[in-house]
């Protein structure tokens, strides 16, 4: 809705054409109606009088609009950006997603997009928001709590018809009760993730885990480019963000250069120092000021380098059955929220050092133990999301949680027992590994 010379000016549509009314009875945002107006010199219907639908009628007008919609869209039968084995799997799921995006457009859904706060999250969120209006959120947690799903509630349960969006988290079963009160709150929701997660649960979630294992580098920021475009984003700006987004998560589905790197870099930077609310602006400013950009790259590259020597100074190296394990504490490194993280600092270790022998870099704090593992260690039988779930089953009294992919995982530990987790760790790397 906006003003024009003092009349509340609308947009309406049928599902083929959009059309603007000028009216002086206020209309609220996903209202079907039948009206009765004039043409003015703009090409605006003035309405003269508006009928609001209900029941059976409402329902009617509501189901040929989206048959319209449905008609008139071309949505590719292949998958757009990568088509291999599991993205035409997939394709189905996110051809459709596509659709329900452009119907909710449409129809004036209520949307909420609340992504992770990493480089995917954050380009998967850029996509969307080039196709979708929504209410946008940083989630720098990987779990949707009871409180989000409160607060997500208060914000969009009144509103017309209200969808939310888990973009990059939520597949994980500690997300189960937050998920069930959204549903039982008589909101819409759908997870675009690609995190392993309980297959047989029945949760909407688009996911590369419910077709294969090991299929995390399909990132939920390349999903939802993917997304966006069928649903009618630019395919070079779909194809731009969805580069940095592989980059960020170290995917490769999409060869990423130097550049798309550094845009990661600075993305996964920002995304650490301001932690909520609706930063998406804010960051495509950033990216946009080349001065600015290079400033910020310059100083987050020198502060992992930094950290990462300190941190491989420190560290225990040995070889069991063929397999580098890199051992290295974090805590006299990492400052709790700030940049760079350890899991940062980790990746940058397990980069400087890896080749072609089977490796597995371990970096720990008081709170938490991460993991990088390469494709020689994968095929010796190691697993980050494995032995995080084994060490959660084995210590449980130990360990808040834990996750991951095949080469990329971490361990939240309960205070004061990081010795004792890390110990279990080693132990189930032994036991994992093929002689």
């Amino acid at each position: 809705m906006r003003y024009n010379y003092g009349r509340k000016e609308y947009i309406i549509t049928d599902g083929k054409i959009e059309q603007n009314i000028k009216s002086d009875q206020p209309l609220s945002q996903g209202s079907v109606v039948k009206l009765e107006g004039e043409l003015d010199d703009s090409g605006s219907i003035v309405a003269n009088r508006i009928v609001f639908l209900e029941g059976v009628k409402e329902t009617d007008v509501l189901e040929r609009i989206k048959a319209n919609v449905r008609d008139s869209l071309r949505v590719s039968d292949e998958p757009i950006l990568v088509n291999d084995e599991i993205t035409k799997k997939i394709w189905p799921q996110l051809k459709e997603l596509a659709v329900e995006f452009v119907l909710a457009k449409k129809l004036g859904r209520s949307i909420l997009l609340r992504f992770h706060g990493d480089a995917d999250g954050v380009c998967g969120a850029f996509a969307l928001t080039g196709i979708l209006y929504c209410k946008t959120f940083q989630q720098n947690s990987a779990m949707y709590n009871v409180k989000d799903a409160f607060r997500d509630m208060s914000t969009i349960g009144q509103e017309n018809k209200p969808l939310i969006v888990l973009l990059d988290f939520g597949s994980s079963d500690s997300c189960k009760e937050a998920l069930e009160l959204i549903a039982a709150a008589g909101i819409d929701y759908v997870i675009i993730d690609h995190h392993p997660y309980n297959a047989k649960e029945n949760r909407k979630i688009i996911n590369p885990f419910g077709f294969a294992d090991n299929v995390s580098k399909y990132t939920a920021g390349y999903l939802a480019c993917e997304i966006a475009i069928a649903s009618g984003l630019d395919l070079e700006k779909g194809r731009e963000l969805a580069k940095i987004a592989c980059a960020g998560d170290k995917s490769s589905i999409l060869e990423s250069d130097d550049s798309d790197v550094k845009k990661a870099m600075v993305l996964d930077f920002l995304t650490n120092h301001v932690s909520f609310g609706n930063n998406l602006d804010f960051y495509k400013k950033v990216m946009e000021k080349q001065e600015l950009f290079a400033s910020i790259a310059q100083q987050a590259d020198e502060s992992i380098e930094e950290a990462a020597k300190k941190a491989l100074a420190g560290a225990k190296r040995v070889i069991e059955k063929d397999v580098e394990i890199c051992t290295f504490p974090l805590d006299a490194i990492v400052r709790k929220g700030e940049w760079p993280s350890s899991s940062k600092i980790t990746t940058r270790v397990y980069d400087k050092i890896r080749g072609e022998q089977p490796l597995i870099c371990i970096g720990y704090t008081e709170y938490s133990v991460i993991m990088r593992i390469n494709d020689g260690a994968v095929a010796k039988g190691l697993n980050a999301n494995e032995l995080a779930e084994n060490v959660k089953k084995t210590m449980a009294d130990f360990v808040k949680g834990g996750g991951g992919h095949a080469k990329a995982g971490a361990i939240s530990v309960r205070p004061g027992f990081n010795r004792e987790v890390l110990g279990e760790l080693q132990r189930q790397i032994s036991k994992s590994l093929i002689a």
